[in-house]
């Protein structure tokens, strides 16, 4: 059985873009005499990242060769949390927070931290999904909480728990009801929440290697292409 592996602590990557987005289907049968093939919008394209990482050496060099030599060639998959480099303010998103708090973070409400002393990252709150969305729905109902009615076209969000998707709000309705890409990976019931931090399963495209050189002082342009790994074969295939 697959392995389902943890993205090593502390490395982190400065670039990222997508290799594969929205899919469409055409038909022959469909063009005009003016030569214009009406195309449809389809259920179906996972979604394919590349990752590019600063310069590496020492620990974080062998915790990302190590992520790779896991990952084998596809065989196992691993978890990516995505943060969204152009989201929301944590003010935008309904926390107050101090330049201190935001630099530090802020301890637990006895005023303690965790058991070595460091205070908790202040993050963006959830938001519980008022209406429930079978899988493959595209419309999802938010409550109004924080930023449940603030959302907009561009926007990422995820939800939990136990759910693997990132999704992209492509539509406003109003009133925390959104239109979003891609279809819902698993089905999402009242009483569940949204982030605005998803979480995907995510596997090495299996005829796509890292690229890197590891020179005399340090490992430098580590690029890896990443193909999503769809919830419910996350669950069945990859729970080892």
């Amino acid at each position: 059985m697959a392995r389902l592996l943890s993205w090593p602590v502390g490395l982190r990557w400065n670039k990222w873009k997508w290799l594969a987005g929205p899919e469409s289907i055409g038909s022959s049968s469909s063009t005009s005499v003016g030569d214009f093939t009406q195309t449809v919008a389809s259920p179906f394209g996972a979604r394919h990242i590349q990752l590019s990482f600063p310069i590496l050496k020492g620990k974080q060099a062998r915790r990302a060769r190590g992520l790779v030599t896991a990952l084998h060639k596809g065989a196992n998959a691993v978890r990516l949390h995505m943060c969204d480099w152009d989201g929301m303010s944590l003010a935008d998103a309904g926390v107050s927070v101090t330049k201190a708090q935001l630099q530090a973070g802020a301890p637990w409400n006895n005023g303690l931290g965790f058991d070595n002393g460091e205070n908790f990252h202040i993050s963006k709150p959830n938001v519980a999904v008022s209406e429930a969305a079978a899988i493959n729905a595209t419309i999802i109902q938010l409550s109004d909480q924080f930023w449940g009615h603030e959302l907009g076209s561009g926007d990422w969000i995820g939800f939990f728990p136990l759910h693997f998707g990132l999704y992209e709000v492509t539509e406003d309705f109003g009133d925390g009801r959104y239109r979003i890409w891609p279809p819902l990976r698993k089905a999402v019931p009242v009483g569940s929440y949204a982030t605005q931090y998803p979480t995907m399963a995510m596997r090495l495209k299996a005829d796509n290697l890292p690229d890197a050189d590891r020179g005399a002082a340090f490992l430098e342009g580590l690029t890896i292409s990443l193909l999503e790994v769809f919830d419910y074969d996350a669950r069945d295939y990859f729970n080892d």
